[in-house]
């Protein structure tokens, strides 16, 4: 719940930049960042990007600690993004 926060309040900022500029298109914008780039980063955390033999050969080199954190962290970034996600598809299709 701490990790959903945390990106709850990423939301804040990103209202409060375009309140200041005057730009409500910069809310979508950075929102949208956000969640790409959480997106991405939990995507290469958890290996989504490499081949299956390259994957099945490094789930077999860690331990089962090592991958339950990993996972967790990717997991973690990814609840960090998800509102943001969310936000930016919303305002984009109130806004445009």
């Amino acid at each position: 719940m701490k990790k959903f926060s945390i990106g709850i309040g990423l939301i804040v900022v990103s209202i409060l930049i375009s309140l200041l500029f005057s730009d409500f298109s910069l809310m979508y914008k950075i929102t949208g960042v956000i969640a790409l780039v959480s997106l991405a980063a939990s995507a290469l955390l958890s290996g989504a990007f490499v081949s299956g033999d390259r994957l099945g050969r490094n789930l077999q080199s860690e331990s089962k600690e090592d991958r339950n954190e990993r996972f967790s962290l990717t997991s973690s970034i990814l609840l960090v993004g998800l509102p943001s996600g969310v936000v930016a598809v919303i305002s984009y299709f109130l806004l445009i």
